[in-house]
């Protein structure tokens, strides 16, 4: 009997009790106001933009670790981060996603110490991407205005 209540506790209680201890992904439009909260506050130290040109044309989707080792661009600011990416933020809402995006921006948010606090990536389009390991869409109210056309006027680099 010992066994068969231990037996019945690994096999139905215990996953029970494990999957209420794992906690589901952050809700994506809360942790995107954190980081714009960051930046306001000061508490970004660096950061660092990866581009994939525009045009660049690939067999299948870039992906976060492919826009990292196949970046056409990277450039590094530690100078007026507020004011540069604080525009980068702004009126942006963000909702889960299940879309895989074909990347072509990366933006890595370091705090003073150099330790990763964030990151966003972006399609050519500006409107799927990740924020923080999520998969997420971007809305800015206009596509005038989207997370691509917002990186290419801060850092100056041409579509």
């Amino acid at each position: 009997m010992k066994r068969i209540s231990k037996l019945i506790f690994l096999l139905l209680i215990a996953p029970v009790l494990m999957s209420a201890q794992t906690s589901p992904p952050g809700d994506p439009q809360v942790d995107l106001e954190k980081l714009a909260t960051l930046l306001k506050q000061g508490a970004v130290g660096k950061v660092r933009v990866l581009h994939v040109h525009d045009s660049m044309l690939t067999r299948v989707a870039v992906s976060k670790d492919a826009l990292r080792s196949i970046a056409t661009s990277t450039q590094d600011f530690s100078d007026q981060i507020a004011e540069k990416f604080g525009s980068l933020l702004s009126g942006v809402s963000v909702k889960t996603e299940t879309h895989t995006p074909d990347l072509r921006w990366g933006v890595f948010f370091y705090d003073p110490q150099g330790q990763e606090i964030g990151s966003l990536f972006v399609d050519q389009f500006g409107q799927h991407g990740y924020l923080n390991d999520q998969t997420v869409s971007f809305q800015t109210g206009s596509s005038a205005h989207n997370l691509a056309k917002r990186l290419h006027k801060i850092t100056g680099i041409r579509n």
